[in-house]
């Protein structure tokens, strides 16, 4: 009998390589990843002016709540602003781009199983955030808008439409779990050390990285949860005060007891969180992140 025709057994760990090689070869693009390393410079500049100007506020220095957004109006008010906001323009197009890369092309091996399904449905969430922020600002840049922040709440309009405050609230207790709670975890675990190549870097500037993104991280998570919470309210009283952001996050901490020690704290932990984003260009893993911890809770990525 002949055995010219039995097929050979596949070898799945060629198969494996061979799957990731496209997505390996589109984040090891030398443009894709200058565009990446560039986004998530620009992404830490408009946490840290949020962060200091919350600082400010909470020091009596004329400093104030602002979004994300507002940061972006607020550079586009300084010496050379045009220049500056083409500059942010590139790097939101760069993140989001990367946000996309990361979502359709998995280099970082988040795989298809329910949570890295999430991740890499957080990750296209994330991209769709940072271009309505390209788009506000090209806008500003065309004259079309006066200020890059929205002067409407999406909020009153769901608010006031059939189901929309079930919307609403859906999202808020989406939001509280996924990007609040999540981050909180991802920080405290310091999940977030298998997307950065801390191997290269010496013990000393690990150790920082790792503070760094701890805080951050965690700062950030605590400032989302409150935004989740104020959407949830928002849908419980059928009301949007337009205080619904990272403004409306800071403002809630400032009404309670101790209000401009808690937001003091979360003004440097949002400058934390804006210096580690800006020095994940130097850190961030393009593709083939460790695997994940056994232990990881997390299952969304961090926007």
């Amino acid at each position: 009998m002949s055995l010219s025709g039995v097929q050979k057994p596949i070898d799945f760990t060629r198969a494996g390589r061979s799957a990731g090689e496209p997505a390996h070869g589109v984040a090891a693009n030398p443009w894709i990843a200058g565009l990446a390393r560039f986004g998530h410079v620009v992404r830490g500049i408009i946490y840290f002016v949020p962060g200091l100007l919350a600082l400010q506020l909470a020091l009596g220095q004329h400093g104030q709540a602002t979004t994300q957004a507002g940061a972006i109006d607020i550079i586009a008010h300084q010496p050379f602003g045009q220049v500056l906001l083409i500059a942010v323009a590139i790097g939101l197009a760069g993140y989001a781009c990367w946000g996309v890369v990361r979502a359709v092309f998995d280099p970082l091996h988040r795989g298809h199983s329910p949570a890295g399904l999430a991740k890499r449905i957080g990750y296209t969430a994330s991209a769709i955030a940072y271009l309505g922020l390209l788009a506000g600002t090209i806008r500003y840049l065309t004259g079309a808008l006066s200020q890059v922040a929205p002067s409407r709440d999406w909020t009153v309009d769901l608010l006031g439409s059939p189901l929309g405050a079930l919307f609403v609230g859906v999202v808020g207790v989406c939001w509280i779990f996924g990007s609040g709670i999540a981050q909180i975890v991802q920080g405290w675990r310091a999940h977030f050390e298998r997307d950065l190549a801390l191997d290269r870097v010496s013990a000393g500037e690990r150790r920082f990285a790792m503070r760094l993104g701890r805080v951050g991280l965690v700062s950030r998570g605590i400032v989302f949860t409150i935004i989740g919470l104020l959407l949830v309210s928002a849908a419980l009283h059928r009301h949007a005060t337009g205080e619904l952001g990272l403004d409306g996050a800071l403002l809630q901490l400032a009404r309670h007891s101790y209000g401009r020690l808690l937001v003091g704290a979360t003004g440097l932990g949002l400058m934390a969180f804006g210096a580690y984003s800006a020095m994940c260009a130097r850190w961030m893993r393009m593709s083939g992140a460790r695997p994940a911890p056994a232990s990881s809770l997390s299952p969304t990525s961090t926007p």
